[in-house]
């Protein structure tokens, strides 16, 4: 058998029907490059319609005003919202979820529980700050707050993992 006929045999045998495959395939592309869009003419779809004019007014019409009841009192009580039987007993977090900036003072405390510190003030523009000092409970750390609003977060450092003990060592034994 030749060259010619083994290659013919691997691409389907009889070799007018390899030649009718081709002429087939050709022809596709022929019809196809025919209906090939016109490129100077597309134009992609405008998006701008999904986006917000800016992030500025998204968040301005997303978050409700601070009020009073989202603000924390000096000892971190939120209006009553948090009292629990015994005045002395701190309050366990109310609310599961997570802790996002743009929270109010009182979200944060529903969700991480009666914070062990708070230092309230003001900034150099008259506003309210607060911090909140969490030392135990599933969100340790320091969470700042201006106008009622969470504006920064600082996670409390770990402490450093114990080393268990080694066992004594055995005494080498002699052999005799």
């Amino acid at each position: 058998m030749t060259q010619s006929r083994v290659r013919i045999r691997v691409l389907g045998g009889d070799p007018m029907y390899v030649i009718a495959k081709i002429a087939g395939i050709l022809a596709a592309f022929a019809v196809g490059a025919c209906a090939m869009p016109d490129m100077d003419s597309f134009r992609a779809p405008d998006v701008s319609i999904f986006r917000p004019a800016s992030v500025a007014a998204l968040r301005e019409t997303s978050q409700r005003a601070v009020s009073a009841e989202d603000l924390v009192d000096a000892e971190g009580r939120c209006g009553g919202a948090l009292a629990s039987a015994d005045q002395n007993t701190p309050a366990e977090a109310t609310v599961a979820g997570g802790i996002a900036l743009e929270m109010t003072e009182c979200e944060v405390v529903r969700r991480a529980g009666h914070p062990e510190r708070v230092a309230l003030g003001s900034n150099e523009r008259g506003e309210r700050t607060a911090t909140l000092t969490y030392i135990r409970g599933q969100r340790p750390g320091t969470y700042g707050f201006v106008s009622g609003r969470l504006t920064s977060m600082e996670r409390a450092p770990e402490p450093a993992p114990s080393r268990p003990a080694r066992p004594a060592r055995q005494p080498k034994r002699s052999t005799s």
